[in-house]
């Protein structure tokens, strides 16, 4: 369920329906979760630096395109107190950061506080 949670996120700040060039796209996520298993099961058919890149180079492409829709987000709510809560939620997505399950968290989080400022998925 994840994987939707995050096309939804997506779609709800770039009021489109399911666009890779925007990263509205669950299989993107699902590809990360793909990485992540293959790290944690560790597969025979890939060395472990091989596993570990394969997951930072999927959960880098999430973690940017959850950034960029929280930073396009934010020019489109007036409250500041939601504001500042996703600049608190975008300040965690750095270039070190490889947490799923942190991930997890501020997705939903995020959305709820899209979806709690007006911004709704029409599609």
């Amino acid at each position: 369920m994840e994987a939707m949670e995050y096309e939804f996120l997506l779609r709800r700040v770039y009021r489109c329906g399911r666009n890779y060039s925007n990263g509205a796209d669950a299989d993107i996520y699902r590809s990360m979760e793909h990485a992540h298993r293959n790290l944690e099961t560790k597969t025979l058919y890939f060395t472990q630096d091989e596993r570990e890149y394969q997951f930072q180079k999927a959960f880098a492409a999430v973690r940017m395109n959850v950034r960029d829709a929280i930073e396009a987000g934010i020019k489109q709510i007036g409250s500041k107190e939601a504001i500042a809560q996703l600049q608190d939620l975008k300040a965690k997505l750095t270039m070190r950061f490889y947490s799923k399950e942190e991930l997890d968290n501020i997705i939903e989080q995020a959305d709820d506080i899209f979806r709690e400022n007006g911004l709704d998925t029409e599609y």
